[in-house]
């Protein structure tokens, strides 16, 4: 153990001269039992010379890669760090807090050692004999210990070595897979078309994204929400009164964002039909119509096809089975043309953005008496959408592979 010697203007650390540098005083620090002086805690300010300061916030800035130690009679409070170099007290604290020396510093893993533990991170739990579903960084440190990667690695030391992999095992998300095998090819017509819709809507044709938002609940509130206030959001009521369901059928315009919507009880395949043969009848004048919408059986139900028949003047064709119904649907040669989605990727499906808007401003926060009620709402908010909030959605996925770009340190 190396001694901090100190006279009346000087400090030596070892055979080290060190400064002496002061720091401001904060809130009451008491030391150990044998330290029989009450000292003030010091915070992490840029700390003066020794000459525009007096005792007692007295400490000695020592060299980097001469770490300290805790004695056995170690302060109440943690140590604190606040310097580029290691600190010690000087005089009665100094034995407190004891100096050994060990020039290698930081403990240095290997970069196999940071591989095997990354690798580990990235295995199951299960499959390393851990009844657990995913790790966190103190479990990670027991297996990499049980299993002779590192003899000592501290929680700390790998999550530094997990954030520099970008990797984040307490984190995590659902997600579907799709087993379409025509996903590439129905992403890649539906992605064009959505990059493609203002030209199209100067030539006269468009792209309407259609689905539907079922169960809506009109909820009404057992007792009055209470409004914001300064420093306290707005309290919600928790009991609620549960007074029925809707469903919103609506279609959003690309190239322009406006909104159009049918409120209906449920979803059967006639209320699609319905839907169907409305928006034509609003459509009637452009040159062709393009349906952007995922593969809900009642999407391409006979009765649609019936309805898009008749509006596009074509003969029936065979419909007997779903795939020769879609195909029907998916014709470009007629004036009305069906582009479904691939299988679990309706985020392809720009009318589920807008039906996020609808949740956010209307139905998570509202009060609603009755259906009537809700309907009432739904139906101002898209006439006021259509007026102050309408516009085009900024696409920016290509139909290219997406990748993450992160700097690793």
């Amino acid at each position: 153990m190396i001694e901090v010697v100190s006279n009346d203007k000087e400090v030596f650390y070892g055979n080290m001269e060190v400064s002496k540098w002061h720091f401001h005083l904060l809130l009451l620090y008491v030391c150990g039992g044998e330290i029989e002086r009450f000292w003030r805690q010091w915070s992490a300010s840029e700390p003066c010379p020794s000459d525009r300061c007096s005792e007692p916030a007295l400490f000695c800035v020592v060299p980097r890669g001469w770490p300290i130690a805790k004695s056995s009679v170690a302060s109440a409070r943690p140590w604190t760090r606040c310097c580029d170099g290691e600190i010690v007290i000087k005089n009665k604290v100094s034995t407190v807090y004891r100096i050994y020396q060990d020039l290698g510093g930081r403990r240095l893993f290997p970069p196999q050692q940071q591989h095997k533990i990354v690798a580990l991170a990235t295995q199951p739990p299960q499959e390393q004999g851990c009844p657990i579903t995913h790790w966190s960084m103190a479990d990670l440190q027991r297996a990499v210990l049980q299993k002779g990667i590192a003899e000592g690695i501290s929680p700390v030391t790998i999550w530094r070595l997990l954030d520099q992999a970008a990797l984040k095992p307490h984190l995590w998300h659902y997600w579907l897979n799709s087993n379409d095998p025509d996903f590439d090819r129905k992403m890649q017509d539906i992605v064009d078309l959505y990059l493609q819709a203002p030209e199209m809507y100067l030539r006269g044709e468009n792209v309407l994204s259609v689905d539907e938002k079922t169960s809506i609940q009109a909820l009404e509130r057992k007792y009055p929400s209470l409004p914001t206030r300064p420093g306290s959001p707005a309290l919600i009521e928790h009991e609620y009164i549960r007074h029925g369901t809707c469903c919103l059928t609506a279609g959003f315009e690309i190239a322009t964002g406006s909104v159009m919507g049918l409120l209906t009880p449920n979803r059967p395949a006639a209320v699609f039909a319905e839907f169907i043969q409305w928006v034509c009848d609003y459509y009637s004048d452009l040159s062709k119509l393009h349906i952007v919408l995922d593969n809900l059986n009642t999407h391409y139900h006979e009765q649609v096809c019936r309805v898009v028949a008749e509006v596009c003047q074509v003969e029936p064709g065979e419909w007997t089975t779903g795939r020769q119904r879609q195909a029907f649907l998916c014709d470009p040669a007629k004036w009305l043309v069906f582009h479904f989605t691939p299988t679990h990727a309706s985020w392809l499906n720009q009318i589920e953005i807008w039906f996020s808007t609808l949740s956010r401003k209307v139905i998570n926060r509202g009060n609603f008496s009755s259906v009537a009620d809700l309907e009432n709402k739904i139906v101002a908010f898209i006439k006021y959408y259509n007026h102050n909030l309408a516009k085009p959605y900024q696409w920016t996925y290509a139909g290219k592979p997406l990748a993450q770009y992160r700097k690793v340190s």
